[in-house]
């Protein structure tokens, strides 16, 4: 009978070991996930003004406009969208530099402030380009079409987000109707050292 119990209190000490172990590769996981998908959300963000600009832009072009007008509104993707397409990219790997900075132990403090420096320089310049395009925009559409191109512009915009939230939902129920499980992660077991 000892050498039973004796066994059995090993097994329970092995599993009780290796508990912990998963849940910290669990947490390792989780976090590398949610960098990955911050990282990512945080580059999706930064092209928001470029978007938002060209939206405009090209509703504006499907207004009634006098060809003079058009010609205008054509030239701001020259003088303000591209310039801020280009800001925008730059910011992005100015941005990604910083994040790889701050992972090596060994970073310089001095240089990870300057390149921060940089980003909040070229985040200023498109804030103002786009800016300045809008108003632009609004001078030579005037302020009545303007305010009836912003509202269609949020229409449009509301819609595209409607139809992705759509989308993700067909997904989802088609995933479920075809019988494939759903990935359920398991809460972590509390460490033994560890007395609430």
């Amino acid at each position: 009978m000892k050498p039973a119990v004796f066994t059995l209190v090993i097994v329970l000490l092995t599993a009780g070991a290796s508990f912990p172990s998963l849940a910290q590769n669990n947490q390792q996981q989780k976090r590398s996930k949610s960098r990955d998908y911050s990282l990512k959300s945080t580059s999706y963000m930064m092209g928001r003004n470029s978007r938002m600009m060209n939206d405009m832009i090209s509703g504006a072009l499907r207004m009634d406009l006098t060809e003079e007008q058009k010609t205008k509104v054509t030239k701001l993707r020259d003088d303000y969208l591209y310039p801020v397409t280009k800001d925008e990219n730059t910011l992005r790997t100015a941005n990604m530099n910083v994040l790889k900075m701050l992972e090596n132990p060994a970073f310089d403090p001095a240089k990870v402030k300057e390149e921060m420096g940089k980003a909040s320089g070229i985040e200023k310049e498109i804030s103002d380009s786009y800016v300045d395009g809008l108003v632009s925009l609004r001078d030579t559409v005037g302020k009545e079409k303007y305010e009836e191109l912003r509202k269609s512009v949020n229409r449009y915009r509301d819609n595209l987000v409607q139809m992705r939230k759509d989308k993700n939902t067909r997904k989802q129920t088609q995933s479920v109707s075809k019988g494939e499980s759903v990935k359920k992660i398991a809460p972590a077991s509390p460490s033994p050292d560890n007395k609430n």
